[in-house]
């Protein structure tokens, strides 16, 4: 069964949040308290993406999750695209399936120079079913469930870095002078 380590999620989690303090020059301190506040909604959010079966060739479970991603994406102030893969673009594999899931894409815009690529993956190789004997659970300081490494985890903690962006830049606006 797959399984993350508690420690090295979040030593995940704290370099990918290491992107927002890249990102607006801000002093370390500020960013590793907010990093510190997302942890226990980064689980939430982990949980409920493990909580949706997404395998490769299961397009309702992947139209699914790729639609409460695009809604997190949309609440953080992403203009969102779904994507639907044109069948003759597609690199096809002995087990690639005939019909792939859609592509989220979200571009946020701000006031700076800077550019960031976030990328992620939403499908998992389980099959539908497979949920229902290794659902997400975290023992001591280990989460497990299915797809938590590959890539789920990924795609927490890019909502979630997206998340300090949006308050670091809602903290510096709000102070800034008028």
């Amino acid at each position: 069964m797959p399984t993350l380590p508690r420690a090295r999620f979040c030593r995940i989690a704290f370099a990918t949040f290491g992107l927002a303090m890249c990102a607006s020059a801000a002093p370390v301190e500020p960013v590793r308290s907010l990093a510190a506040r997302e942890k226990a909604p980064l689980l939430e959010t982990l949980n409920g993406l493990v909580s949706i079966e997404s395998g490769s060739g299961d397009r309702e479970g992947l139209d699914r999750i790729a639609d409460v991603i695009a809604g997190r994406l949309r609440t953080l102030g992403g203009a969102v695209e779904m994507i639907e893969p044109d069948p003759a673009d597609v690199y096809r594999m002995v087990d690639t399936p005939k019909q792939i899931g859609r592509m989220v894409k979200a571009t946020f815009t701000g006031t700076g120079t800077a550019k960031i690529m976030l990328i992620a993956h939403m499908d998992t190789v389980y099959l539908r079913g497979m949920l229902a004997q290794q659902p997400f659970r975290i023992d001591g300081n280990r989460a497990y469930g299915l797809g938590i490494a590959d890539d789920k985890h990924g795609v927490a903690v890019i909502l979630h870095t997206l998340a300090i962006l949006r308050e670091m830049n809602s903290a510096t606006t709000a102070s800034s002078p008028s």
